[in-house]
């Protein structure tokens, strides 16, 4: 996944600064191995929690990315739990979230920026986005030292925009992992296999005649690609034999695992190949190699660290077909394919935790690195080249007093880009450039390199037996914006749950 992009926008939403993380999300991540791919290790804890809760959620301002909304609620139910038994421990979760954006346009996709591929249209408009998703997990003890275990991700999503021009999402997401683990005294190894599909659909369709056209963009990469009019050939949304524009991803791979005392260490490795079109229409190929490591040290009961850092490679392929029809029979040839993207990105996210008990308080701060480095050869002999930066540094804490419980983060962003040109030979003779969606492009880079300070605020209640209302905004400023039409940004959500 293009893990620059949504650091963004995941800054909006404060990521990595749960201060005000549930009880049981305090026994998932006291847990090192519940976060791993490895559920056979979830019985290296003992203590069992649940929860169900509902909340809603109020967002808007002109501080966003070329593809979200100007603003929107959404409405959650969800329920997760771990239960630990004799010889069995049993993970479990699921949600169902209701959606709906105002003023959206940009990318069609459900979660942009996860392909190497993108197509956007520009009418702002209504969009309505449903998704479900569970998971499950068993952990089991089959001899005094062994233990085996595996584990399930679903989710799927369906998007529609009510305004030409008009389009409808479904999109897949779908893990298995199984595992298994070897434990004894202080020193526990494991290791699990990775099966991943993910997919998704995009039909476009517009509802009578228009006065005007409606026109859409093919983003190949660093926005450079086709634009004209949606129905056109190199745009792919409207091809004959073709049901819309599908998109699909098969992924896998495997983890291996070590725990000693209160260190514990992941290392994954993930192959994934992908392809755009179906059938004989395959109009671009795309393949990564991955490479995640996980670490967390329990140093104390008070203290903990965590680091996580990766690198993921993508190259993608666009296809040379040609239809050829013989004898009043049309078949699709593939001339070859050309490479038109490389990419490569690093991510580097160290967090420290202190945990006080005896008065209450919580303290979570941490940094994120990332960089990517795309290179895009679309048209030869043109060459273009980007590196995008971007440093964040996060702070919250969490205050107890009697049944009140108080939340305070922050996270500061600045980001950085720098593009090269070049041509491959001089004397090719080929003087048509690439196409580039400048203003768009403007607007993107823009969003993901200003500098942006984010806080947030939470009070929690907790009434009797398990039952708790929560309150929580947060906000967003960002510095010297150029094409952005805003600097703001906010998100208030209203909770309501049940711990048992």
């Amino acid at each position: 996944m293009n893990k620059v992009r949504y650091i963004s926008a995941l800054c909006l939403l404060l990521c990595g600064i749960a201060a005000s993380a549930q009880t049981y999300e305090k026994v998932l991540s006291d847990n090192f191995w519940n976060a791993s791919y490895n559920v056979a290790g979830a019985r290296q804890d003992t203590i069992s929690r649940s929860y169900a809760e509902l909340y809603g959620e109020y967002f808007g301002g002109e501080f966003r990315d070329t593809w979200e909304a100007a603003e929107g609620w959404r409405a959650v139910a969800e329920t997760a739990s771990i239960r630990h038994l004799k010889k069995i421990s049993l993970t479990g979760s699921f949600s169902f979230e209701q959606k709906e954006g105002y003023g959206m346009c940009g990318s069609m996709f459900i979660d942009p920026g996860f392909y190497p591929i993108d197509v956007m249209e520009f009418t702002p408009g209504r969009n309505t986005l449903q998704t479900y998703a569970f998971d499950g997990g068993i952990s089991y003890d089959v001899r005094p030292h062994w233990r085996i275990g595996a584990k399930m991700d679903f989710e799927s999503a369906n998007m529609s925009k009510r305004k030409d021009l008009r389009h409808t999402n479904w999109r897949l997401d779908m893990s298995i992992a199984p595992g298994f683990m070897y434990h004894r005294d202080s020193w526990a190894f494991g290791a699990a296999a990775i099966f991943r599909k993910t997919s998704e659909s995009v039909d476009a369709e517009q509802v009578g005649i228009a006065e005007t056209s409606y026109f859409a963009f093919l983003d190949k990469g660093m926005m450079y690609g086709a634009y004209g009019v949606w129905t056109g050939s190199g745009l792919h949304l409207y091809e004959s034999g073709v049901d819309g524009f599908p998109v699909k991803e098969f992924t896998g791979g495997i983890a291996a695992q070590m725990q000693h005392n209160g260190l514990f260490v992941e290392a994954a490795y993930l192959r994934s190949q992908g392809t755009v079109g179906e059938k004989e229409y395959i109009w671009f190929t795309f393949s990564g190699n991955e490479v995640t490591v996980d670490a967390g040290w329990k140093i104390s009961p008070e203290h903990r660290l965590r680091v996580n850092m990766g690198w993921k490679g993508i190259e993608m392929d666009e296809s040379v077909l040609e239809k050829v029809t013989a004898n009043g029979i049309t078949t699709v040839q593939n001339h070859g394919s050309n490479t038109i993207l490389t990419q490569g990105s690093w991510h580097v996210s160290p967090e420290y935790e202190h945990l006080r008990t005896d008065i209450g308080m919580e303290f979570r701060g941490g940094l994120d690195w990332n960089m990517q480095k795309s290179m895009t050869t679309q048209v030869y002999p043109y060459i273009y080249s980007q590196t995008l930066t971007d440093l964040s540094a996060y702070a919250g804490f969490l205050f107890r007093i009697r049944k009140f419980e108080y939340g305070v983060k922050g996270r500061y962003m600045q980001g950085w880009v720098a593009e090269d040109g070049r041509l491959a030979e001089t004397a090719s003779g080929v003087q048509t450039e690439p196409f580039r969606l400048q203003e768009w492009y403007d607007r993107q880079m823009e969003y993901r390199t200003a500098a942006r300070f984010c806080a947030g605020i939470m009070v929690r209640y907790r009434f009797l037996k398990g039952i708790y209302i929560e309150a929580e905004g947060k906000t967003v400023k960002a510095f010297g914006l150029k094409y952005i039409d805003g600097r703001d940004r906010l998100i208030m959500t209203l909770k309501i749950g049940y711990e048992f």
